[in-house]
């Protein structure tokens, strides 16, 4: 069952590339996310339909794999050149300069 309080507009802030897709929910599903709204659980049908996703995620996947995945595709990124690694001087620019020595 979903909490409101810990689910609404609450989501994990990964810096991704979104999947846009089109779907037509029709009957109990369409009924299902029409009461996600209804009674608060979500703003919208949208954000009702990524809300059963993470749950669906959350009880059927494991997050240190999902976690790994995600490194593995950064390391690959960085061995192609496709993504450029800072030291923390880079990251900080100007507030380098609050580094402990």
């Amino acid at each position: 069952m979903i909490q409101k309080e810990t689910y609404l507009n609450h989501y994990p802030s990964y810096n991704i590339r979104g999947i846009f897709v089109n779907i037509i929910f029709k009957g109990r599903v369409k009924e299902i996310l029409e009461s996600m709204v209804e009674q608060g659980y979500a703003n919208s049908q949208s954000e009702a339909a990524r809300l059963a996703v993470v749950q669906f995620g959350e009880k059927h996947f494991n997050e240190t794999e999902l976690v790994n995945k995600k490194l593995d595709f950064i390391d690959e990124q960085i061995k192609k050149g496709k993504r450029k690694v800072l030291n923390a001087e880079q990251a900080l620019g100007k507030y380098s300069k609050h580094l402990k020595s």
